[in-house]
């Protein structure tokens, strides 16, 4: 007989199973379960180390028409088409109070008649929550949903519900790797016998903004000297070099009593340093000051990480050092002292020229004729601006085909835009221009002086001795607040041809998601004609992207766009297009590396009068050419898109 615990929750006690004694059904009944439940016909296995131990990686596909396997399986949420049958909300104990946060969303879900079942995963202390959909739910609707609960709950683990190819949990009564099983505090019946309806999913995604969850601040593309390799890991663009005698000493070393720390360290000089991913991830079983990432504090010692848990805490830690140090670049030491002052000095150049551009409305209306601007320009202030920020830099390196990407405005639009900002055009600048474009660079722009100068420091006796306090906080609530609108208009419903238009996108960006915006509002906001804004709003009410009230209009959740998208049979425009720029970045980097290669003096050449037994092209493929020895550069597209070029080592050279 298994032992018995009361759990108590919010005025509820429930008798449970306690999860390490024996499981009331046989393995095979459970894999019967299993069956009964999964959306596909295979499920994902534990492996199982040489010693006999399971580990936490689920990477073998088990059918389930076979016997259960000797380890433990994880079932899928997803169906063969990628849309979620089931939710499950798995609350990880080391990553927070899990019986509490499991405690307080089954609270809500029983609030919203949403039918779930709640289970001990196993002697961990972990939870997971399931829910079974009537009507399989959208990827993308589901990754909201997983954002915003993560947001309130920190255990939450959010790879099962953003992964829809992937993503899995070991089922109910499934057993644990350490012993135990999955067991529910309730019957079965609460997933099989009954399911949420239609609606539960959005239901669910109102309530949890209701109290107060916020999806992550927008991310825009990879900095300029960022690549990726064929696994989608970064790197900062340049020759691999070795580390510094110091770093190499701190690698080599133990990794004292701070290990994250020493980890921080280390992977920001093997990024300065150019390294990849691959080249950190052989060494972490060699080297000691690698030790936070393959082990994790427990109490006074350290516990061994499975190599699942090892690539999941160097991936995370490498991305974030990878993107901070193509944004700041090192200097010698490798220290920054200047960060905090230089943060602070960015983020009031940018607040004084996003209020200047705040309280001009009208210029920035597109169907204007009597003034000289344009919302792309708007729009195009905003995405340096956010790139300003992300850097802490006053200057920046900015390609028109980034911000093309990072605002839904194509390259044309987009560099008129420039020239109109810089007053290139006569209209006078916001943005000056620091460095031309030069090779693989792009043009360097800062804010013009104006707002790069604090108007009141003349008046001042003595200067700032330390950075503003609360420069960091309104730098960040300046990014979020910048990369939401940005994401909000670049989408495939307002850009794409034959979509829904850029003046929808504008007040649609333009009106809020609480409260509400009046016609006088949103007239003032967009600058648009009133029978043009009339119009739009209509078909943006009738689309239901945005609804109706007492005071007005205001914003339905952003994932709706995805629907109109697909309805009209516009959705992907703007991916094909930014995978259409990358490919042209490629040719162009192609193209650059082959002219330095042809002015260097004492070429290596192929041919019989030559002593060479090879070329000397260490890191890239000759450029084609056309019969007549002419670059043919449509023939290097055509490559590119083939996959014959490797992207990294040509953006390296």
């Amino acid at each position: 007989m298994a032992m018995v615990t009361p759990i108590r929750g919010r005025g509820r006690a429930w008798t449970l199973t306690d999860p390490t004694g024996v499981s009331p059904y046989s393995l095979d009944e459970v894999w019967d379960i299993t069956r009964r439940l999964s959306p596909r016909d295979d499920v994902r296995a534990a492996a199982r180390a040489s010693s006999g131990e399971v580990l936490n990686a689920y990477d073998k596909l088990w059918p389930l028409n076979e016997a259960p396997p000797s380890t433990t399986w994880a079932m899928f949420l997803a169906d063969d088409d990628l849309r979620f049958r089931y939710l499950c909300f798995d609350f990880d104990a080391s990553a927070g109070d899990a019986a509490n946060d499991a405690d307080r969303f089954t609270y809500w879900l029983e609030q919203l008649n949403i039918p779930h079942l709640l289970c001990l995963s196993g002697p961990t202390g972990g939870r997971h929550v399931w829910v079974h959909l009537d009507v399989p739910a959208d990827a993308d609707a589901v990754r909201d949903i997983a954002y915003l609960t993560r947001s309130l709950f920190p255990s939450l683990d959010l790879a099962p519900l953003t992964n829809p190819k992937a993503g899995c949990v070991r089922p109910p009564y499934a057993p644990h790797r350490a012993g135990g099983h999955s067991t529910p505090v309730a019957d079965l019946a609460a997933i099989t016998d009954h399911a949420a309806d239609e609606d539960a999913p959005g239901q669910l995604h109102a309530l949890l903004v209701d109290l107060g969850a916020e999806l992550p601040a927008p991310s825009t593309e990879d900095l300029h000297n960022i690549v990726r390799d064929d696994a989608g890991k970064p790197r900062v663009r340049g020759r691999r070099r070795p580390l510094s005698m110091a770093m190499d000493s701190v690698l080599h070393s133990e990794a004292g009593p701070d290990a994250s720390h020493t980890l921080v360290r280390i992977l920001a000089a093997a990024a300065h340093a150019r390294w990849s991913y691959q080249d950190i991830r052989v060494q972490v079983h060699s080297a000691p000051g690698l030790e936070h990432a393959r082990t994790r504090r427990v109490g006074a010692t350290r516990q061994r990480r499975s190599e699942h848990q090892i690539d999941k805490v160097l991936t995370a830690a490498w991305e974030y050092a990878v993107r901070y140090v193509a944004s700041h670049p090192l200097s010698a030491s490798g220290d920054d002292e200047d960060y905090r002052q230089r943060t602070a000095t960015v983020t009031a150049a940018v607040q004084r020229a996003l209020t200047r551009a705040d309280a001009l409305p009208g210029i920035w209306a597109t169907h204007n004729s009597r003034v000289e601007g344009s919302h792309a320009q708007r729009v195009v202030l905003d995405a340096i601006c956010l790139y300003m920020l992300q850097s802490s830099q006053h200057t920046v390196e900015v390609d028109v085909r980034r911000l093309s990407a990072d605002t839904g405005y194509g390259r044309t639009s987009v560099s008129r835009a420039l020239r109109a900002l810089t007053g290139e055009d006569g209209t006078g600048g916001w943005l000056e221009v620091v460095a031309n474009a030069e090779g693989v660079h792009a043009k360097r722009y800062r804010l013009a002086t104006r707002f790069s100068t604090d108007e009141s420091a003349h008046e001042r006796t003595q200067a700032h001795m330390r950075a503003m306090a609360n420069a960091l906080p309104l730098s960040q609530a300046l990014i979020r607040e910048i990369g939401t609108r940005l994401e909000l208009f670049a989408h495939d419903v307002f850009i794409a041809p034959h979509s829904m238009g850029k003046n929808a996108g504008l007040i649609y960006k333009h009106t809020p998601a609480e409260g509400s915006a009046t016609f006088d509002d949103l007239t003032h906001r967009t600058g648009l004609d009133s029978d043009v804004l009339r119009r739009r709003l209509d078909e943006l009410t009738a689309a239901g992207l945005v609804e109706r009230t007492g005071g007005g209009w205001r914003r339905l959740p952003p994932v709706v766009r995805d629907f109109v998208a697909r309805a009209r049979g516009v959705d992907g425009y703007l991916d094909d297009r930014v995978a259409r720029y990358n490919e042209e970045r490629l040719v162009w980097a192609w193209w650059l590396a082959e002219v330095t290669w042809m002015e260097r003096r004492a070429k290596h050449r192929r041919g019989k009068k030559s002593h060479w037994n090879e070329s000397d092209r260490p890191d890239y493929v000759a450029y084609p050419r056309g019969p007549t020895k002419r670059r043919d550069h449509k023939v290097a597209l055509q490559f590119v898109r083939a996959g014959y070029l490797e992207q990294g080592l040509v953006l390296a050279a």
